[in-house]
């Protein structure tokens, strides 16, 4: 066991040091705030506090975690050994606070402050520490916990450190199930005048052959699916839509037998989430009834969930999930980049800043999204698949979790796609041979 001293204890400390210790090294600890017990402890022990007190393991405090409210932090990024870090120190063991510098990352401190959204109100990963500072595709948490293992191991060659593995969530949403089929026949008409109109010829004759000659919907990719994750054993997670119609939602209609008919089929090898809508971040009460609505379809307790368009406010969103029952969530991403949000990517439960405690919903953090390279980057399927090779080896080598999200739209409509999805899903598999 570890004692950890402390001139005070606080909300944030102790989260911060269960999320280090307990959950990513897996080491016993105390925290002690009697500078007597401290001194004469004879095992392991780390100061955490304004000054050294003798040999102990020794990290130089800053006020954030001692602090209760929301300010602007002044906070300085300095570069070592090639790492970026914060919270920078050359009087302590380990050269900056590891603390505070977890804390304000996973935390999202920074997007509690007032900011300037993007069209849809959402913080801007432009504004964020790790984009302006070019560590948004590093897991950096992941990275100081390790260098802070190894200083630890170093000091207390005795201590014995829970190995970690790499591990992989596939998680798929289906904002629009179908691009045909599955609406009525005055839908189908209005939007057939449409393609006339536009001379969408391509999608016209398509949409002829899915439902009058019984094609298949080039949106159903769902068998597919199933064979590939079936085949690579991979977990996944399929986030439906259950909001009534809006300009941002725009599924088919939850009561719907073929919206019924899917999310048994999808049931039947993995697990539903539900993909709160669009303003369900403004109106909690929408995210209760479209988790009970996809509760009834499925005859099941949903506990998963996403929010569309990753949008939500912090901390209420998530303090509504809580509520409503949900234990994870996938929402902690950011849409135009991909990277590491929080920092990680290794599940953490989330703390509410605003009310100083943590909660039981964990957070998985986001890797990558198909969107945000066809939308906002961009980028060929290609590239993108580099890029996401890449991100997936930065997971792999802290043994992190690794989180992409893919649309079946997108994966249906560009063959492209598909390759780039199928490929990989196969470099993930092997990936998770080799851990």
């Amino acid at each position: 066991m570890v004692l950890i001293y402390l001139t005070q204890n606080s909300p944030r400390c102790s989260y911060i040091l269960n999320l280090i210790f307990k959950h990513e090294l897996g080491l016993a600890f105390r925290i002690c705030v009697d500078i007597k017990e401290f001194e004469q402890f004879p095992g392991e022990k780390i100061n955490y506090s304004a000054k050294r007190l003798g040999d102990e393991f020794y990290i130089k405090s800053n006020s954030i975690l001692f602090e209760t409210g929301i300010k602007k932090q002044e906070i300085k990024v300095e570069d070592a050994e090639s790492k970026k870090i914060l919270f920078p120190c050359v009087e302590d063991d380990l050269g900056f606070d590891i603390f505070s510098s977890v804390f304000f990352m996973v935390s999202r401190y920074e997007e509690y402050l007032p900011f300037q959204g993007d069209k849809f109100g959402r913080f801007r990963h432009e504004d964020s520490l790790a984009f302006q500072n070019n560590f948004l595709r590093k897991p950096v948490v992941n990275i100081w916990i390790e260098i802070f293992r190894k200083k630890l191991a170093t000091k207390f060659p005795t201590l014995q450190f829970e190995k970690k593995k790499f591990d992989c969530v596939v998680t798929y949403d289906t904002d629009v199930a179908y691009k045909y089929k599955g609406r009525s026949f005055g839908r189908n008409i209005g939007a057939a005048m449409k393609d006339i109109f536009f001379l969408r010829f391509r999608n016209l004759l398509q949409r002829i052959q899915t439902l009058l000659f019984s094609k298949k919907d080039p949106w159903d990719i769902y068998d597919d699916l199933q064979q590939l994750l079936y085949k690579n054993q991979l977990p996944s997670v399929f986030f439906f839509l259950m909001s009534d119609k809006s300009p941002y939602d725009r599924n088919l209609n939850y009561k719907s037998s073929e919206m019924e008919r899917l999310v048994k089929k999808i049931q039947g090898f993995t697990q539903p989430g539900i993909h709160p809508s669009f303003f369900s971040s403004e109106l909690p009460e929408k995210m209760v009834s479209e988790k009970e609505r996809l509760e009834n379809i499925s005859v099941s307790k949903i506990t998963k969930s996403r929010q569309h368009f990753l949008k939500f406010n912090l901390p209420d969103t998530f303090n509504a999930l809580c509520s409503a029952g949900i234990a994870e969530d996938y929402s902690m991403g950011f849409p135009g980049m991909p990277g590491f949000r929080a920092g990680t990517c290794t599940p953490f439960y989330f703390y509410d800043l605003k009310n100083e405690k943590v909660t039981f919903l964990k957070m998985m953090p986001v890797t990558c999204m198909d969107a945000t390279f066809v939308y906002y980057l961009e980028k060929s399927p290609e590239k993108s698949l580099v890029d996401m090779l890449n991100l997936m080896k930065e997971v792999e080598n802290v043994k992190g979790t690794f989180i992409p999200i893919f649309h079946n739209d997108i994966i249906g409509e560009f063959p492209a796609w598909e390759k780039a999805h199928r490929q990989l899903i196969s470099q993930i598999k092997s990936s998770l041979n080799k851990s």
